[in-house]
């Protein structure tokens, strides 16, 4: 059997829009009482709200814990060029 690095799965749980656990996540590219930007198994997260908190973070385990009222989570994957598109 063979193990999975804890950085090759991505979960979400938002519990009552106050508490969020995220797992696979890379980096905090940056925070603000309003938002929390992060790097998500190569793909950018944006998650909005208020009194945002990160209340843990292990870089090495990829698992983040914040509080305060979430509103709105965004992925911003990264779109393939059109002419690579059409030739493939």
């Amino acid at each position: 059997m063979q193990q999975q690095n804890a950085l090759e799965v991505e979960k979400i749980v938002l519990e009552a829009r106050k508490k969020l656990s995220m797992t696979g996540v890379e980096t905090v590219d940056g925070f603000s009482e309003q938002s929390l930007k992060l790097t998500v198994m190569g793909n950018k997260v944006i998650i909005n709200g208020e009194n945002i908190k990160i209340t843990a973070f292990n870089k090495g385990t990829g698992n983040l814990s914040a509080e305060g009222t979430f509103t709105e989570i965004k992925y911003n994957h990264k779109k393939t060029p059109f002419i690579k598109r059409i030739f493939k």
